[in-house]
């Protein structure tokens, strides 16, 4: 059987995009605000700031989103650009040179997992 993998480059403002897209469908993700930017964050998160407004007063505030959110933030924002991703196989993310990327490993075996473990010491 054929292994596919997959790697879906994002920009930062498509990554905004999708981030935008996964709180219409998880109204308590975030609270109300607008998205400024993103950074990698400590370990496997990404940090995310945006302004928050609370009556008069507007705040710039830092939130940590969590690696399974960001991959389903990624997965969200292909469905709605119609990027195909298989509904199975083994779905993660990364970041290099302040991009972000959705991984997608399809029927993967022993060779590809190692080709994986490689890439992450590069």
């Amino acid at each position: 059987m054929a292994e596919e993998l997959r790697y879906i480059m994002v920009s930062n403002s498509e990554f905004l995009s999708g981030v935008q897209s996964y709180r219409r469908t998880h109204t308590d993700f975030l609270p109300k605000g607008d998205l400024l930017s993103w950074t990698p964050g400590t370990g496997k998160s990404v940090d995310l700031s945006m302004v928050v407004a609370g009556g008069a007063t507007k705040n710039e505030m830092t939130f940590t989103i969590e690696a399974h959110h960001v991959t389903a933030i990624l997965i969200r924002f292909c469905i709605e650009n119609n990027i195909p991703v298989p509904l199975a196989g083994i779905k993660d993310w990364f970041v290099r040179n302040d991009k972000i990327a959705l991984r997608v490993f399809l029927n993967a075996e022993e060779t590809t997992f190692a080709y994986w473990d490689l890439e992450a010491l590069v």
